[in-house]
């Protein structure tokens, strides 16, 4: 299904959005509607934002924990 330019529009605005000017689209978000295409891709962009945002804070939770048992194991090995 090829993708409306006002939708494209919309979703890389909308991506935009909640990545830089959080506050802003916070405002806005209530006043759209998934009726128009524009709108329906602000929506989903910022979404998707939203989604990556999630899946690096994940990694990032992960990374961390890699090294605290990678210090701890450190640690572990100093003491013996």
């Amino acid at each position: 299904m090829e993708q409306q330019p006002n939708y494209i529009k919309g979703f890389n605005d909308g991506y935009k959005l909640a990545k830089y000017q959080p506050e802003l689209y916070e405002k806005l978000r209530d006043s759209l509607s998934e009726g128009n295409e524009y709108e329906r891709g602000v929506l989903e962009g910022s979404r998707e934002f939203e989604k990556e945002k999630d899946k690096e804070k994940g990694r990032m939770e992960e990374l961390n924990s890699l090294r605290e048992s990678k210090d701890k194991a450190k640690d572990m090995e100093i003491e013996k």
